[in-house]
Order: C-alpha cells, then sequence, then structure tokens
C-alpha cells in the first residue's frame, strides 16, 4: 500500500513538474508579446496591436488555467501527505528535499519570477505611453472643442441644457 502511495505522490510531483514547466513557457510568451505591443504602440500599427491582444487575451486564459491546475496538484498532494495547504509553499517543497524535482522547481520558479518582472514593467511602459497618447489626443480636441463639449449640463428639473455651439469652431477662419 506504501509503495502505491509513493506512486501517487512521485506521479503527483512529475505533473507539477510540468504544470510549472507549462507555465513558465506560457509567461515567456506573454513577455515576447508584451514587446511586440511596445513597438506596435511606438509605430501606431493598429492593426497588429489588435492581434496581440487577441494572443495575450487567450495566452493569459491559458495561464490562469495552469495555474489552477497547479493549485489542484498542491491540494492532492498536501492530501497525501497530510498536510494542510496553508502550511506548504513551492519554496518549503523545494526545501524539503525533493531530489528529483527540487532542482528543477527552483529553475522554473526562477525563470517565472523573472519573466513576471519582465512582464510587469513592459506593461508599466505600455499603460505609460498609452495614457500619454491619450492626453495628447485631449489636448487636441480641446483645441477644437472647448470643455463646454465634453461635460453635459443639467437644469434643476434633469432636462439637459442645450449646449452652446463654441465659437471657437465656428468663427475661426483657416
Amino acid at each position: 500500500m506504501r509503495i502505491k502511495e509513493n506512486n501517487v505522490i512521485d506521479a503527483l510531483l512529475t505533473e507539477l513538474t510540468g504544470t510549472l514547466e507549462r507555465l513558465s513557457v506560457v509567461y515567456g510568451e506573454l513577455v515576447e508579446i508584451a514587446k511586440t505591443k511596445h513597438a506596435c504602440l511606438i509605430s501606431c500599427n493598429i492593426e497588429e496591436l489588435e492581434t496581440l491582444i487577441y494572443a495575450e487575451r487567450n495566452k493569459a486564459e491559458l495561464a490562469q488555467l495552469l495555474e489552477e491546475k497547479r493549485q489542484r496538484i498542491i491540494r492532492r498532494y498536501c492530501e497525501k501527505q497530510g498536510l494542510k495547504v496553508r502550511e506548504i509553499s513551492m519554496s518549503k517543497m523545494m526545501d524539503k528535499g525533493e531530489e528529483l524535482h527540487g532542482n528543477t522547481w527552483r529553475t522554473l520558479v526562477d525563470r517565472l519570477t523573472k519573466s513576471m518582472v519582465e512582464l510587469q514593467r513592459l506593461n508599466e511602459m505600455n499603460t505609460a505611453l498609452t495614457h500619454h497618447s491619450l492626453e495628447i489626443t485631449e489636448d487636441i480636441i480641446d483645441i477644437f472643442c472647448p470643455p463646454v463639449f465634453k461635460h453635459s449640463v443639467y437644469k434643476n428639473t434633469g432636462k439637459m441644457k442645450e449646449k452652446e455651439v463654441s465659437r471657437v469652431l465656428v468663427d475661426t477662419k483657416i
């Protein structure tokens, strides 16, 4: 009976390793997508950007599914070992001395961590680029359409007041 249980635990640890490997690949792909997105934002390549956003969404969903699978494996491992899920972490499992998998896990967790840090850095840059672009667009709109067009003004009755047409827009000669 003990041999069968050890085989189940070994199978769970092997499955965990495979899941971490797939997660590492997916996060690497997400980093590459974010780098390409950055170039598309700079070059204003909207068509490719739309394709990348779709690919990014698919990879993010895959990463979420893999993470859920990793958590299920950890829960089953804890059940078999008689541990509480709150008591275990990848660090503890690596330190516990799982000789067969420990070094592989260290490498994969390190790669995942680096990918996540890089992904966060690229996301912050892409967010800044997008935010800056929106500010410029709003400034351009303000030149031709002053703030009176942007916000609705309501009367006490709740009905909207008629918007005044700006003389800047109507009277400007080109």
